[in-house]
């Protein structure tokens, strides 16, 4: 067991924002157990994970910050709150009324169907086709974690090749939808078996590989369903077993994943052993103010930039941005190699690339602009939640919601693109017949408080 050592600190500050946090978090739920799947829940708990859990355990890495850096720390933490919260209630923009209208044909299962095989069709073919056409490789890493890096992957710097393998991510797209089809029971038979037996390859291959956001974004999918089919009596009593459950066994996954990645080894003994597991924002918000403030410059946006052209192939504009935060961040640790390639991983965190790219300016702007998206999100509820399929991909929002919170990962939302090609192109056939909602329930959702409805 790692030895542990007492943090000089004082968490005083740290705990009177958790009980802040907390007590919005209370109240909110106690208005309503359908609350739990809101993008407004998911940030709560999000800050709670990946910030306010560190704040008030002050491990001893937080040792070399002096008291006023915790302080301002935990200062700047909570004005990100207030101005998300705000902006977030404020809000009366509704960004995905599109979106929604077209998740409806989801509701048909010969519709369904047809997207689950032109998703799996198009992420296991590029699977095939970047690894050679090795029919052996779909069924690698199923039953254990393979070293870090001899896992079938890219570099940072990709060519035309490259396109190809970002092309699996339509397998992801495809998860919510099989999830759906394995627990809608008018569907038949056959695609549900199919279906079943795709998500469990995707668990068993996401599991071992140690990817976070994939990971919770199958978890999420699959309560949601479980969620959807049990009983409004047992619903509260699901989530008050099943949240917890989900997330401290995330976050043991989690440790033992780190403990072992570079050897391909899952030690679950080894869980204890480590200091740092991913969960830790809270540091490296205070290592980008000190970094900024011994000289490190604001980005003005770049990092956020980078993020956004990072879809278009390197082979059309080999001058594309590459000075993503996490490179950043590897050079401020002063972990990069001979290259200029970054030999560890780290995060910024949410708050932490805020300021990294706006300094003050970007605590308000950022958290504001996300609560402005993710109330336009949440005013899907009154319509997602006419058929399961609809709920499930709405879920997987919820999921990216929540790993936003450790760092803005525009790949993260690629699933949630492609899913929407996938709808375009699948209605833009003859004999699809999409339902489509009338347009004032749309127009209703951005006026009212979101999720207004119960999931019946």
């Amino acid at each position: 067991m790692q030895e542990l050592t007492l943090s000089s600190l004082s968490n005083i500050t740290g705990v009177i924002a958790l009980i802040a946090w907390a007590a919005c978090l209370i109240v909110d739920l106690r208005r309503g157990i359908t609350r739990i799947v809101t993008g407004r829940t998911a940030v709560f708990v999000s800050v709670l994970i990946w910030y306010l859990l560190e704040v008030v355990q002050t491990p001893a890495e937080l040792n070399i910050y002096t008291q006023s850096e915790y302080d301002l720390g935990v200062f700047y933490l909570s004005m990100s709150m207030a101005a998300f919260i705000i902006a977030y209630h404020w809000s009366r923009y509704s960004l995905f009324a599109s979106f929604a209208r077209k998740l409806l044909v989801l509701a048909q299962p010969r519709v369904l169907w047809m997207l689950v095989l032109i998703g799996m069709t198009v992420g296991l073919g590029s699977l095939l086709i970047y690894s050679g056409w090795d029919v052996q490789e779909p069924f690698r890493g199923l039953i254990g974690p393979r070293p870090r890096w001899t896992a079938l992957g890219r570099g940072r710097f990709g060519n035309w090749s490259s396109l190809i393998y970002e092309l699996q991510v339509f397998l992801m797209a495809t998860v919510p939808l099989a999830i759906a089809l394995v627990f809608m029971r008018q569907a038949a038979i056959l695609p549900r078996i199919i279906s079943g037996i795709f998500v469990a390859w995707m668990f068993l291959r996401v599991f071992w590989s140690g990817t976070r956001t994939p990971m919770i974004l199958i978890v999420v999918s699959i309560s949601a369903a479980l969620f959807w089919n049990v009983s409004p009596r047992w619903r509260v009593r699901s989530a008050i077993i099943g949240i917890p459950f989900i997330l401290i066994g995330g976050y043991f996954w989690s440790a033992t994943v780190v403990s072992g990645r570079n050897a391909g080894a899952f030690d679950t003994s080894q869980a204890t052993e480590v200091n740092y597991v991913g969960f830790e924002m809270f540091r490296e918000l205070l290592f980008i103010l000190r970094a900024t403030n011994d000289g490190m410059p604001i980005q003005w946006g770049m990092t956020y930039y980078t993020q956004l052209v990072n879809p278009i192939p390197r082979a059309l504009w080999p001058d594309k941005p590459v000075a993503d935060a996490g490179l950043l961040m590897a050079q401020a640790y002063g972990a990069v190699d001979g290259n200029g390639d970054a030999t560890m991983t780290v995060s910024p965190g949410f708050v932490g690339e805020a300021y990294l790219n706006f300094g003050l300016l970007g605590l308000m702007l950022v958290p504001a602009v996300a609560g402005v998206c993710v109330r336009s999100w949440d005013d899907m509820f009154p319509i997602v939640t006419r058929s399961l399929p609809t709920f499930i991909v709405y879920a997987g929002g919820i999921a990216i919601i929540l790993m936003s919170g450790r760092s803005f990962n525009a790949s993260a939302f690629y699933p949630l693109m492609c899913l929407y090609f996938l709808i375009v192109v699948i209605t833009s056939l003859p004999n699809a017949t999409p339902t489509r909602a009338p347009p004032d329930v749309i127009s209703r959702a951005s006026r009212e408080a979101p999720y207004t409805k119960s999931i019946r």
